[in-house]
């Protein structure tokens, strides 16, 4: 089974699984072909994180593919804020390194290999769907001073129509360069000096160390018990933290009784949401910032270990542009793998001869002086993307994950508990409406949430918002989930975006 952000993409995990690959190869191939078809969302630009379960050694694993600030960075050039456009808004970009490493550690394809679909879609052309069609559309008056991005995003000086060709032949010839060249083309090769040269011609901080000293790390996951389920994520700098917070507090409470999204079952959720984001805040830091056992006795010990610090994570980074994987194959290997450039189109910067769109990473870092996520040189931001991967008695039963930005865990704890709270298949706690607070006191709601729970929540003194009934912001979630008794794979993919579902 695959689920991922595009129908393209899925097809293209599923033929490799078909042809005897494993999960991860299934992902990899979906990754490479997303980074083409959702240039604007993820790719050779961005970052990524990964978990993986491995049916050999039966262990799930977890790989941090996010970069660093540059080394040279100057913090008073960020003064009370970080820009969220421009090369100043740039981290070292941490996914092809990434997926060189998976690739060694876990797949049974070559990178070469698996790739090809990705490099022909991008040299061959595919057609514009509606999505590409609209956020070129909404960025073309803001990005199209620049000539890099004008040319690419912009053929025959006009946004391109959905049913058009769509080519990205600098792309298509770096990403064919890279394969063949391995990870080290690309962090010390001419690409390396492009982005370098990119940076410094438009006043930005990087240098050719930042890049050849770039690793993606391997760490031990995270995980908490829900509901008779292990549930895990990646360990900070990954946001995945909160949502292992709201399920240890969920964990606590019966919310069937409540109703399904009635303003009572709401109140409870948004409540603990907040005091997870109140508790959390000190922890989604650079790894390197704290002590790995301190954090592992922190989270056993928790909710009685914190009553919150007074605070709430407010970041003000706007990235909601994400793209997820889910394989699975029959063998036993399970991939929850997600990758981003953050907002979309990153920060707005295309290194020219590329084809390649810089992220936008570094908003994830605060600029208040001495908070545990302070902006410096050489450090991992606060990262929103949150792949998950539950297991129960030692088996993988669910990948999951979605687009959202700072919504991410919100919509998974909401996701996880339709399933093993209100009993739904994956699809059906996929489609039902979400919610999201980014901040306390306000919640944005799709308007298919009945009105008495709207009203209600009111009544409660929430600023409620509501937006469409099947509003993008609202993410676009992707999930495998296993039958308990059959075995069977059933995949979810979600229609407020481009997501499609694919298994055998």
């Amino acid at each position: 089974m695959v689920s991922t952000g595009h129908s393209l993409a899925s097809f293209e995990g599923l033929r490799i699984l078909l042809e005897g690959g494993n999960a991860m190869d299934a992902a990899l191939a979906a990754a490479f072909v997303l980074s083409v078809v959702k240039s604007y969302h993820c790719g050779l630009g961005g970052d990524a994180f990964l978990l993986y379960y491995s049916a050999k050694d039966r262990k799930v694993h977890a790989l941090n593919g996010s970069g660093r600030a540059p080394g040279n960075l100057q913090k008073e050039h960020y003064r009370n804020e970080i820009p969220k456009r421009g090369i100043l808004a740039a981290a070292v970009p941490g996914a092809v390194d990434a997926w060189f490493e998976a690739a060694e550690k876990f797949a049974s394809r070559t990178v070469k290999q698996l790739a090809q679909p990705a490099i022909r879609y991008a040299l061959d052309g595919f057609p514009v769907f509606p999505n590409l069609e609209r956020v070129i559309a909404a960025a073309a008056a803001e990005l199209g001073k620049e000539a890099a991005w004008r040319q690419i995003y912009l053929p025959d000086s006009r946004v391109p129509r959905s049913g058009d060709l769509f080519r990205q032949v600098d792309l298509g010839r770096a990403l064919q360069e890279i394969v063949e060249g391995g990870r080290n083309f690309f962090y010390e090769g001419w690409i390396a000096d492009a982005i370098v040269r990119a940076s410094r011609e438009r006043g930005g901080f990087f240098c050719e160390r930042d890049l050849s000293t770039h690793r993606a790390r391997w760490e031990e996951p995270i995980h908490v018990r829900y509901k008779g389920f292990d549930v895990y994520v990646p360990p900070p700098n990954s946001y995945g933290l909160l949502l292992l917070l709201q399920l240890k507090l969920l964990d606590d409470h019966k919310l069937a009784p409540l109703g399904h999204n009635t303003a009572e079952s709401l109140e409870v959720q948004l409540k603990i949401k907040e005091r997870a984001a109140r508790d959390g805040d000190r922890w989604i830091v650079d790894p390197d910032q704290f002590d790995r056992r301190s954090l592992d006795e922190w989270i056993r010990n928790y909710p009685n270990n914190s009553v919150g610090t007074g605070s709430s994570i407010t970041n003000s980074a706007p990235g909601k542009d994400t793209t997820y994987i889910a394989t699975a194959d029959a063998e036993g290997n399970w991939a929850s793998l997600i990758q981003s450039v953050h907002q979309g189109f990153g920060c707005g910067v295309v290194v020219g001869g590329t084809g390649i769109v810089l992220n936008n990473r570094m908003p994830g870092f605060n600029v208040i002086s001495g908070h545990p996520n302070e902006l410096g040189p050489g450090k991992l931001p606060a990262h929103t993307l949150s792949p998950a991967l539950v297991v129960k008695d030692g088996t993988p039963i669910m990948a999951i994950g979605t687009p959202g930005g700072m919504g991410q865990t919100q919509f998974l704890a909401q996701m996880l508990g339709n399933v093993f709270d209100y009993g739904m298949n994956i699809q059906q706690a996929i489609e039902a409406p979400r919610w999201q607070s980014e901040r306390p006191g306000k919640v944005e709601v799709e308007r298919r949430f009945a009105s008495g729970a709207i009203d209600g929540l009111i009544k409660q003194g929430y600023d409620v918002k509501v937006v469409d009934a099947w509003d993008h912001t609202m993410g676009g979630a992707e999930a495998i989930l296993r039958d308990a008794h059959s075995g069977v794979f059933m995949g979810g993919a979600d229609p407020r975006r481009d997501g499609y579902a694919m298994g055998c």
